[in-house]
């Protein structure tokens, strides 16, 4: 699954640049923008209605930590597997240890390291600010991510189909005149800026999805781990 991701990865750069060189200078900017008003739409659309869905997740995940084997699993990572004391009482006598609960159940899920990371902080400031359990505060967090990353790439996707059908219906392309290679290779150049767009916000989403391609999987990717670099610029999609 390693080598898969990454050679997708080389192909969607490779299709966006020749992509681009063949639609011209033009062409490639209006597939930048394209990209920026769906994920402008999306954002909006998922703050808006990513919610609805919360409570309807919330029993399946709140189910899954609160299962038996799940427990011991998170307990042994923490040091605690031949501890007699119940999760609850362990957080309790040691309140440092919340964080480390709530990294590891997320990293069970499947989270890259990042992202269960960014989560776990979310989780611990939860617990403190309403006093709910711990378990309570990360399956908070979790449905609230899954939801909004859900809700997120499928208006994503919708938006983005939708403007590209129109540009097709229209057929709004054009070329420089009496500037053939610079049409050609801006547009080359733009293909290229937008094939790494989708390579960053393709892996953005792969690092949630760790319990499908495997939990390890992209940690140890080439390309992918490179394009999770880039958080300035996905960092406020959720």
């Amino acid at each position: 699954m390693k080598a898969v991701i990454d050679i997708l990865l080389i192909i969607i750069i490779a299709l966006c640049t020749w992509n681009g060189y063949k639609r011209g200078l033009v062409g490639g900017v209006a597939a930048i923008l394209a990209i920026i008003i769906s994920l402008l739409g999306a954002s909006i659309i998922s703050t808006a209605y990513s919610h609805e869905v919360v409570p309807a997740l919330e029993p399946f995940v709140s189910g899954y930590l609160d299962s038996h084997r799940n427990r011991d699993t998170i307990l042994e990572r923490m040091g605690y597997g031949s501890s007699e004391l119940s999760l609850e009482d362990i957080l309790k006598q040691d309140s440092s240890l919340r964080y480390d609960y709530a990294y590891e159940s997320l990293i069970d899920l499947g989270l890259y390291s990042k992202r269960a990371e960014d989560l776990a902080r979310k989780a611990v400031n939860i617990a403190e600010e309403t006093g709910v359990t711990m378990t309570k505060a990360i399956v908070t967090v979790l449905c609230d991510t899954i939801t909004s990353v859900g809700t997120m790439v499928i208006a994503f996707l919708l938006i983005l189909i939708l403007l590209v059908a129109v540009a097709s219906i229209g057929n709004l392309s054009f070329r420089l005149p009496n500037l053939e290679n610079l049409d050609e290779i801006g547009g080359a150049m733009l293909g290229f800026g937008e094939g790494f767009l989708f390579c960053i916000l393709l892996c953005w989403l792969l690092s949630f999805l760790g319990i499908v391609i495997g939990k390890d999987t992209m940690a140890h990717t080439t390309l992918g781990r490179f394009f999770l670099i880039f958080d300035s610029l996905t960092g406020s999609l959720l």
